[in-house]
């Protein structure tokens, strides 16, 4: 019924916007390319972790087209601590969800003062908020995806990809308009030696620092994205009786009751990092020689930190959500019928895309990372 309902609700509004449009006073006149100037950008990533994190190679993209521009990213406030410190990134504007509306026009008005000559807005789906962000950005040249009606708002429209692409590709694509195409790259991430510094006492402090550390990160959005609990405690236990690794569990928030689940059938109490302060989140996470974890945030920063990592994927869109560079080991169960589902919860209840991974085999594929690479594990 949810889906009927949503199919019916995009269908009548790229109608009821199609026919706004001609109605408008004045049109949104199209703008080729080179007939613009760009003295100050905006780009529009007001989302989850993982998103702006594999948003940054588009960014980095398009400082190295307009190195002179000034470029501005409106980031929410869960995200935005992943930018801190990239040299491309000139102003990190906040725009905290949980805001009450009035507070959120003040945000938008503010956004005017900047005095963009673009606004990107790199969302493929059929988003509209970010597209009258765009708008209300005052920037007189905005690009973005056409979907269900949402194209009425930019004035350059990128081509949505023909065939799948990941993540990272898609929003580097929409750059496409200004002349910015096929420059991937891996994402990156910029520590201070401050935080370096605070990460290495972190260490000391916990006795962690004669054998290589292996992360381990719990939580994911959607609980269907989440590899059992239990799972992590029996793999934890491997971990500390075969003895070669230190284990540090990892969690925020929202991941409290799964790590007291963790917590109730380990072996022995191992250390436990759970801040609020997403800068020492990554800065500890550096210190990991393998990072485990589900299809989430914290997997796709370990990616752009070069960490080796082993995750979980199920109802993942497989090509779209890969963690991007070399050493990633991503447990799947391919022959389910079910697989890449997209839900975010489980349609059959079996959950079977995460249960049949078993801590044997992530135990198994974590021994054989530290075979492979030897010495080089070390940090």
């Amino acid at each position: 019924m949810k889906d009927l309902i949503k199919k019916f609700y995009l269908f009548s509004r790229k109608r009821i916007l199609k026919i706004l449009y001609i109605f408008l006073p004045q049109k949104i006149k199209r703008i080729e390319k080179r007939e613009y100037v760009i003295k100050k950008a905006l780009f529009i990533r007001i989302d989850r972790i993982g998103d702006i994190v594999l948003s940054i190679p588009a960014l980095k993209a398009f400082k190295n087209r307009f190195p002179d521009c000034e470029l501005s990213v409106l980031a929410s406030r869960s995200n935005h601590a992943v930018l801190i410190n990239l040299p491309y990134v000139d102003n990190i504007i906040i725009y905290d969800k949980s805001q009450s509306f009035i507070e959120k026009i003040g945000i938008l008005r503010k956004l005017r003062n900047y005095g963009f000559n673009l606004a990107v807005d790199p969302y493929s789906s059929y988003e509209l908020k970010t597209a009258l962000i765009a708008v209300y950005s005052g920037a007189p040249i905005r690009i973005g995806y056409p979907s269900y009606g949402r194209e009425i708002f930019f004035n350059m429209i990128a081509k949505r990809p023909v065939e799948k692409k990941h993540f990272e590709e898609e929003v580097l694509k929409v750059l496409s308009p200004l002349g910015i195409e096929n420059l991937t790259s891996n994402p990156e991430i910029c520590l201070s030696n401050k935080e370096k510094e605070w990460s290495t006492k972190w260490i000391r402090h916990h006795r962690l620092s004669d054998k290589p550390i292996v992360g381990l990160h719990p939580g994911a959005y959607y609980k269907s994205q989440r590899w059992p609990a239990e799972y992590f405690s029996d793999l934890i236990n491997k971990i500390e009786e075969d003895g070669k690794f230190l284990p540090i569990l990892f969690h925020g928030p929202t991941d409290r009751k799964i790590v007291t689940s963790i917590k109730i059938k380990t072996i022995k109490d191992i250390p436990i990092f759970n801040s609020k302060d997403l800068r020492k989140f990554i800065a500890l996470q550096s210190r990991c020689s393998v990072f485990i974890c589900n299809n989430s945030g914290p997997l796709h920063v370990a990616a752009a930190l070069g960490i080796h990592t082993i995750s979980f994927m199920g109802p993942t869109d497989k090509l779209r959500w890969m963690p991007i560079g070399r050493g990633h080991n991503v447990l799947r169960v391919d022959s389910l019928p079910c697989i890449g589902c997209k839900k975010g919860y489980c349609k059959i209840k079996t959950h079977d895309c995460m249960r049949l991974i078993n801590p044997s085999i992530v135990f198994e594929t974590l021994n054989q990372f530290f075979l492979d690479q030897g010495i080089k594990l070390l940090k």
